[in-house]
C-alpha cells in the first residue's frame, strides 16, 4: 500500500527541517510583535524612533526582573525622556547584579539604550550584556558594552549598544528572546539606570 504522509507528520517535518537549517525551534520564527516608538533621544540629536523596554522606566517596580543587590530609588534620570512626572530609578551596587525580562528581538531592533548614572566609587564600569538561550537550552550571554564611571558622574544616555546583530538572527521574520544584564564591575562602585529603550526599526 503507499505510505500516506499525515498533515500533522508534515508540520512536524517542517519543523524539524527548519530546525536543522537555521539552529532556532520552530516557535522561535515569529516577527516580534508592533511597538508604540517615541523620539526619546531627540535632545541628544538623536531623531530615531525608540520603544520603551517592559519595565524599563520602573516606574511600576520591578517586575519580570531578576535582581542582587539591587532596587528601586527615588530619583528618575534628570531629562525625563518618558514623563515629566517620572520619579523612579534602578540602583545596581557595586556586587549587585540586575536582568531584565525577557524581550522578543528580530533583525528589525539593531540597538538599545538607555541613561546611567555612577553613585559611588572612584573606578566604577557597568558592564552590559546580552543573554539569550540556544534551542538546546544552552544560555549564552555577550558584553555589548562597558560604560565608565569618569564619563557618568550624572545622569548621561549611553551610546547605542548593539542588539540583533549579537543574536542568531539571518533573515526577517526571525526573532529571540532575549534578556539585558546590568553587571557593574565588582567593588568599583554603584550604579542608577533608567529610561532602557529599543530601536525598533534596521536601518542599512
Amino acid at each position: 500500500m503507499p505510505y500516506i504522509v499525515r498533515p500533522r507528520r508534515v508540520l512536524a517535518i517542517a519543523a524539524g527541517v527548519l530546525l536543522a537549517v537555521t539552529g532556532l525551534p520552530a516557535a522561535a520564527q515569529a516577527a516580534c510583535a508592533t511597538t508604540t516608538t517615541v523620539k526619546a533621544f531627540s535632545k541628544f540629536s538623536d531623531t530615531r524612533d525608540y520603544s520603551l523596554l517592559t519595565g524599563g522606566s520602573f516606574e511600576s517596580g520591578t517586575a519580570g526582573w531578576a535582581l542582587s543587590a539591587s532596587s528601586v530609588v527615588s530619583g528618575n534620570e534628570s531629562y525625563k525622556v518618558r514623563a515629566s512626572t517620572d520619579s523612579r530609578s534602578l540602583s545596581v551596587s557595586s556586587t549587585g547584579l540586575a536582568v531584565s525580562p525577557s524581550f522578543c528581538v528580530g533583525i528589525e531592533h539593531p540597538t538599545f539604550r538607555f541613561f546611567a548614572r555612577q553613585t559611588s566609587g572612584s573606578w566604577a564600569q557597568l558592564t552590559v550584556k546580552l543573554r539569550w538561550k540556544e534551542s538546546s537550552g544552552r544560555v549564552n550571554e555577550t558584553t555589548v558594552g562597558s560604560i565608565s564611571g569618569s564619563s557618568y558622574g550624572s545622569w548621561t544616555p549611553t551610546p547605542s549598544l548593539a542588539l540583533a546583530s549579537t543574536l542568531p538572527l539571518w533573515q526577517s521574520g526571525q526573532s529571540v528572546s532575549a534578556q539585558l544584564v546590568f553587571d557593574p564591575e565588582d567593588f568599583g562602585g554603584s550604579w542608577t539606570v533608567d529610561d532602557i529603550y529599543i530601536d525598533p526599526y534596521k536601518r542599512s
